[in-house]
């Protein structure tokens, strides 16, 4: 069993279509632990019940935050990649209420967990930031405007910053392998 000081558990966070999933993957095939993004999961989910606007429904952020943390708790091996985090999921909250003109109310469930994650230090410090690579592609999940991409990127460096972390910018132009590359030269540390 893994001594759970010694376990390093990286945060992949940035614009949506910014390579993230990509590296993921090629950090799976390389054998590493990966915990995949569950915003995506939590959408396919909603929708083959369905549900056409997932992100529309109250519950959307707890399912989320409670798929995450689930996923964190039951991850194995000394160091971790994550494709986003709570801490993620409370940027989509603010985004979502951004869009609908509200004050941004974060759920008991939402702030538990970042309360836990920052408490018992879960994730280092350092968080990969993926550049937007100037353009969106749509998926049946991603359904957002490069110009709103832009206004979700800045939110996610804003509440990373709130909550005390180091920003390290994975650039953008690099290949997967590039990029997989510069991120392990930054887990040493």
């Amino acid at each position: 069993m893994n001594n759970p000081a010694q376990i390093k558990r990286f945060i992949f966070t940035g614009t949506p279509g910014s390579g993230k999933t990509s590296s993921i993957i090629e950090f799976e095939k390389l054998g590493h632990t990966v915990i995949h993004e569950a915003a995506t999961d939590v959408i396919s989910q909603e929708q083959a019940k369905g549900c056409d606007a997932p992100w529309e429904e109250p519950e959307f952020v707890n399912q989320i935050t409670r798929m995450q943390k689930k996923r964190q708790m039951n991850a194995t091996g000394d160091l971790q990649f994550y494709d986003r985090s709570p801490f993620c999921t409370y940027a989509l909250g603010k985004y979502l209420s951004y869009h609908k003109n509200i004050e941004f109310t974060p759920s008991p469930v939402l702030l538990d967990e970042i309360n836990r994650c920052l408490k018992a230090e879960i994730y280092q410090n350092k968080v990969f930031f993926f550049e937007n690579l100037g353009f969106i592609e749509h998926t049946d999940a991603r359904k957002i405007s490069y110009e709103d991409a832009l206004i979700f990127e800045q939110i996610h460096l804003d509440v990373y910053k709130e909550c005390g972390f180091d920003i390290m910018i994975v650039p953008k132009g690099l290949t997967v392998t590039q990029r997989c590359e510069f991120i392990l030269g930054q887990t040493v540390c």
